[in-house]
């Protein structure tokens, strides 16, 4: 199990300016009404804010600019119903506390939560106001799916992770990107004068909320207010390649030089090269900055039985439908994971349990590998008895140590499957 204190997993975002809990009486009231009343609304300015972000990570659309990511015609692939999640199951955390599945699904304020496991569906379960057609807000989990059709052009020899960032996106030169590689930004590795602290209106986090149009800019604000100006003013600190940083920009460089190494825009790229190929049910869409840009480092909204096509297809070793999606070198790259660096969550006093490849975290003892994104979104990924997990949360904290309780609580089903099996 990874042991997590505090993880910057996601858009670190969560910039708690103004109102907050006491403002109304309860998130189920929210957005009610021809208008709601003021103190009900949710606006582009307070989404991110609990209680607002309950309602808000299920109904983005409605507040903010979208790229659509169309699912293309023809039926959607199945997902066939099989036994039911041992009745029984309970687990321990990190601390040591005991929790049935009831206690789960409310401790972590999970919305949706899927499991597959030989080939169906064994647990299916929707709160706080979700359904099978919502698409949520899936936040940094985005990355990985960034990383993976990175690895996929690597694949097609279309683009080459030892080239320097600015062979794709030359406007980089003279930023901390300019004499990155895509490996470097791939595996946050980048030394860049960056900070992801999420409630302080002066960390480089909340600048980069108004270039990719995440949270309005206030009054008087004078800096960049689209991704593709923003990103060329971020600057170097440190060396490259020597240590873990957890960056959301890089994974906003990463789409932009996939952009411009496939020649089409990336809703594109994840539509054609992910999201079709599975059979989708719904739509899918990303949030996009002033500009147009789809963020690729936390704006992807999709069902939650859209995301476990997605994870079962690669717990499956790449294949959907009889289809090799992802290839097989691909999905061996990303699970064999990378180097163990000390600065990464869980390696915390020389441990070497955990790495980070391509935009994904991999657990080394299980043979797993996962995607986190703020408020409690994850996918699961455990190849060698082809489990899958998608959660959706709405966690009033962006980070904190439920992630933790998210790990044991993977690792713990993984091994009562193999039990009752």
């Amino acid at each position: 199990m990874r042991s997590i204190d505090t993880r910057a997993s996601g858009l670190a975002v969560l910039l708690i300016w103004g109102v907050g809990f006491a403002a109304i009486a309860a998130a189920g009231e929210l957005m009610r009404g021809s208008p709601p009343p003021p103190e009900q609304q949710v606006t582009a300015g307070n989404w991110l804010e609990a209680p607002y972000h309950r309602w808000a990570f299920q109904h983005l659309e409605s507040l903010l600019p979208t790229v659509t990511v169309d699912r293309s015609e023809g039926p959607a692939s199945p997902l066939p119903a099989g036994a039911a999640e041992p009745s029984t199951f309970a687990f321990t955390d990190f601390s040591g506390r005991r929790r049935d599945l009831e206690q789960f699904l409310t401790d972590q304020h999970v919305d949706a939560l899927l499991v597959w496991h030989d080939g169906a569906v064994i647990a299916e379960h929707y709160r706080n106001g979700q359904t099978p057609r919502t698409r949520h807000i899936m936040f940094s989990v985005t990355k990985s799916f960034t990383g993976l059709l990175a690895e996929m052009l690597i694949e097609d020899g279309v683009l080459d992770a030892n080239r320097p960032v600015t062979h794709y996106v030359p406007e980089l030169a003279g930023s901390a990107y300019g004499d990155a590689t895509v490996r470097h930004v791939l595996d946050m590795e980048v030394g860049i004068d960056f900070t992801e602290i999420y409630d302080d209106p002066e960390s480089e986090i909340a600048r980069f909320a108004f270039a990719a149009g995440m949270r309005p800019a206030p009054a008087g604000f004078s800096g960049p207010l689209n991704l593709y100006a923003y990103l060329p003013t971020l600057k170097k600190h440190g060396e490259h390649g020597q240590d873990f940083h957890y960056v959301t920009a890089n994974s906003e460089v990463l789409g932009w030089v996939l952009e411009r190494a496939a020649g089409a825009p990336f809703g594109t790229l994840f539509a054609t090269r992910l999201f079709q190929p599975v059979g989708p049910e719904r739509d899918a869409f990303f949030l996009a900055d002033p500009h147009g840009k789809a963020v690729s480092g936390g704006g992807l909204a999709i069902t939650a039985r859209d995301a476990l096509r997605l994870t079962a297809m690669l717990a499956a070793g790449g294949r959907s439908g009889g289809r090799q999606v992802v290839p097989k070198p691909v999905i061996d790259r990303i699970a064999a994971g990378g180097t163990p660096r000390p600065s990464l969550w869980g390696n915390e006093d020389g441990g070497t349990d955990n790495s980070y490849r391509s935009q994904w975290y991999i657990h080394h003892p299980s043979g797993t590998y996962s995607a986190a994104g703020i408020h409690g979104q994850n996918l699961y990924v455990d190849p060698a008895s082809g489990l899958a997990v998608v959660i959706q949360s709405s966690y009033p904290e962006a980070d904190g140590a439920f992630f933790a309780v998210n790990d044991a609580f993977f690792l713990a089903l993984a091994d009562r499957l193999r039990a009752v099996q």
